[in-house]
């Protein structure tokens, strides 16, 4: 690595003391100096002559330096040759700290466009100075613009020109400028937040003291009188004094009196905005890009500019809306006898949280009775009640709010947070209600089960996971087995074929969806699983990562396999489908295999028990009754999902599940991604998967292949030629019907019969013609196909 990076360190010196030399021997430029280089021919560095004529130099840098600046600033642009040495300065300090490249070509060819600008310029002017700072070209260019579309046209043009070339340049540069005036303007604002509290805290101390003062029994100075503390007995509580109320603040627990001071006028208790978490961005282009695989064939991550580059949406929290919004979830409270003493709200992408913490003597049970009240009061979507918050003294009221955000998949991957991530298998799963982004590592969920409704985010969120391991991981790291039984939903990972995708032993296509075919696949994914183990066991090592660092020459990579509908296999395959997926949920996390699994039917004999315990990370978007949450989650709430990306994740680490918004990332950007990688250069050893033991069950595809490869024909071809003969029509309905096949086996048998004689070509919707008279002519061709075989 070290020696890599001195590659990129030495040429970026050397850049930058040419940038040094050339710029300081431009600046050092004397008129005189001309005719003292007059008299050497041009190519004269060295002899008498040479060392005379350095005497009589202005310029420090010596022959050479006089000889750059006589050419660039009398024959070329005059003094504005200066600026594409700042570029080259910029190229050298970017390879130094070995930063992308992209930025100093940008400046490049902004920097030369606007010297030609500049020098034209100046060439138009009258000034004793346009000479020099215009040079040869500038007048030329002048005087070409002047007659062509005149002296003010030749002015506009080259002003619109220079304002046109500073936007696009700088429109890299805006976001972080735009970045650094939003975080000023939250630190001033927060400021004078806490000056407004401040200011309000001491004018009620001062109202207090008053009302005190003008109470009746108190002299002028606002002593009781000697009479009155007779008869009065002595107040044994002493005098509470203000205090400001900042963000935050904890409420002392038996400080009664600061509570009631957090209360408005009309003696509800103040709202206090909690602010949200600002992920520190990072460029995630500004890393190392390109690496060398296995194979020694180079891989270059894809660059974030093939995202959506959106916009950052305005976080103004809207006072008003929140004060009404508290005001009637207050008053809802207050008629069911529920007394808050405290209230705190953090807005989110698409919902409110207001945190509520609840008089002493009112049971949180009171509250979570009355979701569907207070749904209604608010006029809320839907709402979702959290009894207790983990880890506080609050129940928790999610409510949707006005302004909802859409997450975009660029903002969630341009934070620091992502870019120096130290996960094995790093997946993206979008905000919180804090605005912070969420990330996981795949390896330590190991598996993960999705459900939700239709058109609530299933593929979008598996869309997410993938992009996200396309820009952590090389494919050297991880492989993709896909399986997508809806064959329209994983269709744009097909150009990952060459780097991604593993193969098949008897399978052509990449991404499965017939679902006999998806069976073979688990198969195979099962039997790596177990070739791995004895890999493992040989080495002497419990896991894939101790076995990687081992033996780095016979690294394996992760296998993350990806069912977009189980129910599709489970309706069709049910037993063939549920066996090896427990299995594989069981006892693949220390091999480095790890599941993905979506469905949208979260019912129990889809999600059954076997496999719901075996996925302990699970994921709920939006379903359509509490029955389906309970399913997925083992709790209600997903069916007050708000849809769209709106979930709810529960990891097997925490006791109750994590509001999140998944980004949005559109099919567009998915296909720019994978269409990247698949035109680079393909690996040289392409990652294949075992073929699976021959388990002769019903009329699966494992059977057939086994089968076609030991002696090239389907175990039901001689069953079918008998059949077809006997009925004198050959088609593969009838197959299907008599054999009891699925319509792919059964055309499959359909060509193998055409092949071997036994029917004619296809002839559109017709029955194949039967090329075969009777049984015995079968029997005769059937044993001539065997001698062939033999």
């Amino acid at each position: 690595m070290k020696r890599k990076n001195l590659k990129k360190e030495i040429p970026g010196t050397v850049l930058g003391v040419m940038a040094f030399l050339y710029i300081g021997a431009l600046l050092f430029y004397s008129p005189a100096d001309k005719d003292v280089l007059a008299s050497l021919r041009w190519y004269e560095f060295f002899g008498r002559n040479a060392m005379e004529a350095a005497g009589g130099l202005h310029n420090p840098f010596g022959i050479f330096g006089a000889r750059l600046a006589e050419l660039f600033i009398s024959s070329f642009l005059g003094y504005v040759s200066i600026l594409p040495g700042f570029a080259i300065l910029y190229w050298g300090w970017s390879l130094i700290r070995l930063e992308s490249l992209k930025p100093p070509l940008l400046f490049t060819l902004y920097s030369v466009l606007m010297a030609l600008v500049m020098a034209t310029m100046f060439g138009l002017t009258a000034a004793p100075f346009a000479d020099s700072m215009a040079g040869a070209v500038g007048r030329m260019l002048a005087s070409f613009l002047s007659t062509v579309i005149g002296f003010t046209g030749a002015w506009i043009f080259l002003a619109v020109t220079a304002v046109a070339a500073t936007l696009f340049a700088g429109r890299g540069f805006v976001d972080d400028a735009g970045e650094a005036v939003r975080l000023a303007w939250r630190f001033l604002s927060g400021l004078l937040g806490r000056f407004a509290s401040f200011a309000a805290g001491l004018s009620r101390g001062r109202k207090s003291r008053k009302q005190q003062e003008d109470a009746p029994g108190t002299d002028d100075g606002g002593h009781h009188s000697f009479a009155e503390a007779q008869e009065t007995p002595p107040v044994s509580s002493p005098q509470v004094s203000p205090t400001p109320v900042l963000f935050d603040e904890p409420l002392p627990v038996q400080q009664s009196v600061e509570a009631d001071e957090r209360r408005d006028e009309d003696g509800e208790p103040e709202i206090t905005i909690r602010e949200g978490v600002h992920e520190k961005e990072a460029d995630l282009d500004k890393r190392k890009l390109k690496v060398k695989t296995r194979d020694r064939v180079p891989y270059r991550f894809p660059s974030v500019d093939l995202l959506q580059r959106t916009r950052d949406e305005d976080e103004y929290v809207d006072q008003a809306l929140l004060e009404d919004s508290k005001n009637r979830l207050l008053e809802k409270l207050r008629i069911y006898k529920v007394e808050v003493v405290r209230i705190s709200a953090t807005v989110g992408p698409r919902v409110t949280l207001f945190e509520l913490e609840l008089a002493p003597d009112v049971k949180v049970s009171k509250v979570t009775s009355l979701e569907n009240d207070l749904a209604m009061a608010m006029a809320a979507r839907g709402i979702r009640i959290i009894a207790p918050i983990p880890g506080k003294n609050a129940v928790g009221v999610e409510i949707p709010h006005g302004k909802p955000r859409t997450v975009w998949m660029r903002s969630v991957l341009q934070v620091e947070k992502f870019k120096n991530n130290r996960m094995t298998l790093p997946v993206v799963l979008g905000k919180t209600i804090s605005n912070e982004v969420y990330l996981d590592d795949l390896s330590s969920m190991p598996h993960l089960l999705i459900a939700g409704a239709t058109g609530a985010g299933k593929s979008v969120g598996i869309n997410v996971m993938l992009t996200s391991l396309l820009y952590a991981c090389s494919p050297d790291k991880v492989k993709f087995v896909l399986i997508d039984p809806k064959r329209v939903e994983l269709f744009n990972y097909q150009n990952l074929k060459n780097h991604f995708l593993v193969k098949f032993h008897g399978l052509e296509e990449q991404i499965v969806t017939d679902p006999a075919k998806s069976v073979y696949a688990l198969r195979s994914v099962e039997k790596e699983m177990e070739l791995r183990y004895e890999k493992l066991e040989h080495a002497g090592v419990r896991n894939i990562a101790d076995f990687n660092r081992k033996q780095p020459e016979e690294a394996m990579p992760y296998l993350v396999v990806v069912v977009d509908e189980l129910a599709d296999l489970m309706i069709t395959a049910g037993r063939d489908v549920e066996e090896p997926i427990t299995r594989l949920a069981q006892l693949s996390r220390a091999v480095g295999i790890h599941l993905i699994v979506a469905t949208q039917r979260p019912s129990v004999d889809i999600i059954t028990g076997v496999i719901k315990a075996n996925f302990p990370a699970r994921i709920a978007f939006q379903v359509a009754s509490k029955v389906d949450s309970r399913t997925i989650l083992d709790a209600s709430g997903a069916e007050q999902l708000l849809g769209n990306g709106d979930m709810l994740y529960q990891p097997a680490s925490q006791p109750k599940p994590e509001r999140i918004q998944c980004p949005y990332i559109s099919s567009a950007e998915v296909d720019a991604i994978t269409s990247f990688i698949g035109a680079q250069d393909s690996l040289k050893n392409f990652y294949y998967l075992p073929q699976p033991e021959n388990r002769e069950r019903g009329n699966g595809f494992s059977a057939a292949v086994g089968a076609q490869d030991r002696d090239g024909r389907d175990p039901m071809f001689e069953d079918a030629a008998h059949l077809v003969v006997m009925h004198q029509q050959g088609s593969v309905s009838l197959l299907q019907r008599r054999l009891k096949l699925g319509f792919s086996r059964a055309a499959r048998i359909m060509d193998q019969l055409e092949l071997s004689g036994i029917v004619g070509p296809a002839d559109g919707s017709k029955a194949r013609e039967v090329l075969v008279e009777s049984h015995d002519a079968l029997e005769l061709l059937l044993r001539n196909l065997d001698k062939e075989e033999i």
